[in-house]
């Protein structure tokens, strides 16, 4: 089957998936079972199309579709299939972990769930391949805006839901008010014109409408990214809101569509706009909000005892590295050097892994706040602790996601980071702002680090949550612990094997024409980048400039630990049990156990001003919960 006729299927099986949860409403395990099923079959194809896009070597898919008197142009390249699987892998990790999570934590009835979560995915997709910012743009804005607005709304019961849906809403439609008013201030726009024709019609239309374009735009996927201050208004509510396999889907790909939006616009749009385009204003617009975004957010999270709360100003933070590497790539290749080049096109490489990387590890961390709540009933880490004891696989996965995302090494967090903040350092010795956002960046992985430390130790390590909650913990079924386990796997490959990654990335890019850098991309090989099992290399004319080596630093580590069990085994010590020591007291009580409030306490009043430090925490369980509750009446 061709590409085309994949994507097609995809669609079909989607329109399917949602209208047999209509026609099935009163079995909900009949709707759960084929809704799970199709979206899921959903998955594979688009997967199989994103292969065959990328796997060709001829042109992308490129086709026009005509609705009434609408055209809408297509454009399925490199740059999209690679943004299209990974929607699938998240759309499939999320369905099927929905399905369990559901059995034991319902919230509306099932097929209205399954009823709309199609047109959200069908939304994504749209996204990814029209190649307009006119009708068919708007058609797949819309479809994703307001499916995934009843899906926050059904998150929570409705005294609960109702205002930070409503402010998603509203933060969405604005966003795509400025997206496609953007369009219209370039004189001869028609209505529909392809992307590659509105960067044709920038490079005629003056400097001042292309400046006014390039700001509503900036604007606009701005809101949708997540950028300071603009996310703070409505990704930590929506988030914390939407049940947690929604969640991963908001965090891990729907920011992406963001992201991928300011790519098509300042890599793509950019070139074909030429004089009337400055890479380096843009550059400096992107590196400051990216830089603000990423300490703020990151230090936001901090603050919260709501886990969900937590992943959702972290992942502002986490996007902000995004940002500002895409603002670096820009200033470095105005630097007039061919070295400097070769590092914004480094610096893009890590940007667009970052993106890959931060799917995966943030909707895995979703899913492990999912299975917490599944199991606890809580949002509040303040009642968690010692959960490492009862749900030891969803533990370890939570430890290798945070590890992951705090950027250690020998984690995909690393290879990323090593990546945007490296090449940041290497062409900061012509940039002073380079080298700042540079330091930030770096500083602010400390507190990422923090962030989890707080987050692991406070769920999984920390005495006390059998105690607090009186309740019977236990592993998650195999049904939400099958999709964890999957994305653990890409965490683990992203990790250690991180050339296959970047030869994808770079293929990817290869197949997308127009692109800002399209010099750099032209061999088989990155250039600037030596790329080999054991790690690789940042080089300038077969001159070393940096290295990093994911395997090898394993290796010491796994070394490391050896010589130290040796060592202290030569010793001649002995283990011995005893009684826990808790300061003086007895007994294990509420008064002797570690709270998120004594964490960090200098750190946070220090950092008051960031903002974001309301910390009330209501659970579910607070409040009558029933099918009425959620504003929705159940079957």
């Amino acid at each position: 089957m061709s590409a085309v006729g994949f994507f097609w299927l995809t669609l079909l099986v989607l329109l399917v998936s949602s209208l047999s949860a209509l026609f099935f409403k009163n079995n909900d395990r009949l709707v759960r079972l084929t809704g799970t099923g199709l979206v899921s079959l959903s998955s594979l194809l688009l997967i199989f199309l994103a292969i065959q896009v990328l796997w060709s070597r001829g042109n992308p898919v490129e086709l026009e579709i005509q609705f009434l008197r609408l055209h809408i142009p297509v454009l399925i390249d490199g740059l999209s299939s690679l943004f299209l699987m990974l929607l699938a892998v998240l759309t499939l990790s999320t369905t099927v972990f929905y399905s369990g999570f559901n059995k034991g934590f319902p919230t509306v009835p099932v097929w209205k769930f399954y009823s709309v979560f199609p047109w959200f995915i069908t939304g994504l997709i749209g996204l990814l391949t029209v190649d307009d910012l006119g009708p068919g743009f708007t058609m797949a804005w819309q479809l994703m805006v307001w499916s995934s607005y009843l899906l926050v709304r059904w998150g929570r019961p409705a005294r609960l839901s109702a205002r930070p849906a409503l402010v998603y809403l509203i933060f969405m439609e604005a966003a795509w008010f400025l997206i496609v008013g953007a369009a219209f201030l370039i004189p001869g726009y028609e209505f529909g014109d392809s992307l590659k024709h509105l960067g044709e019609k920038l490079a005629y239309s003056g400097s001042l409408p292309a400046l006014l374009f390039f700001l509503a735009l900036f604007l606009g996927f701005g809101i949708k990214t997540g950028i300071f201050p603009l996310g703070q208004f409505w990704i930590p509510g929506a988030y914390s809101t939407a049940q947690p396999p929604v969640s991963a889907l908001l965090a891990g790909i729907l920011e992406k569509t963001g992201v991928f939006g300011l790519i098509r616009i300042f890599f793509f749009v950019a070139r074909e706009a030429a004089t009337n385009f400055n890479p380096s204003l843009w550059g400096q617009v992107l590196v400051v909000f990216g830089t603000l975004t990423l300490f703020v957010g990151t230090v936001q999270a901090i603050k919260q005892s709501d886990y969900l709360k937590l992943l959702a100003y972290s992942s502002i933070g986490q996007v902000g590295y995004i940002v500002m590497a895409l603002g670096s790539s820009l200033l470095a290749s105005e630097q007039g050097l061919a070295s400097s080049r070769i590092l914004a096109a480094v610096i893009f490489l890590g940007a667009l892994y970052h993106s890959l990387n931060h799917g995966v590890f943030k909707s895995l961390l979703y899913l492990v706040g999912g299975s917490l709540l599944y199991t606890t009933r809580t949002r509040d880490l303040n009642r968690l602790g010692g959960l490492l004891a009862f749900m030891p696989l969803t533990g370890i996965i939570a430890a290798l996601a945070s590890y992951s995302i705090a950027g250690m090494p020998a984690s995909s967090g690393f290879v990323s980071k090593w990546l945007m903040i490296a090449g940041n350092f290497l062409a900061g010795k012509n940039s002073l702002l380079l080298t700042f956002s540079g330091i930030i960046a770096l500083f602010t992985a400390a507190f990422t680090l923090a962030c989890y430390v707080k987050f692991f130790g406070l769920a999984f390590t920390s005495a006390g949550a059998d105690f607090k909650l009186k309740r019977k913990f236990e592993e998650v079924p195999i049904s939400m612990l099958l999709p964890k386990m999957l994305l653990t796997i890409i965490l683990l490959s992203q990790a250690l094997l991180p050339f296959l990654y970047l030869r994808l990335l770079f293929h990817s890019l290869i197949l997308s024409k127009g692109f800002f850098l399209s010099e750099i991309f032209n061999g088989t090989e990155p250039k600037g980048l030596e790329l080999y099992p054991a790690g690789l290399k940042i080089i300038d004319n077969g001159r070393l400039l940096a290295a990093a080596g994911p395997i090898i630093i394993l290796v010491l580590i796994l070394v490391l630990v050896f010589l130290a069990r040796v060592l202290r085994q030569a010793a001649g010590s002995r283990e011995i049990s005893g009684p826990v020591w808790l300061g003086g007291y007895q007994d294990l009580n509420p008064d002797n156990v570690y709270v998120d409030r004594q964490l960090f306490s200098d750190l946070k009043r220090f950092f008051f001003w960031t903002g974001a430090n309301r910390n009330q925490v209501v659970d579910d369980e607070e409040i009558d919960i029933s099918y009425n509750s959620y504003g929705i009446k159940g079957n």
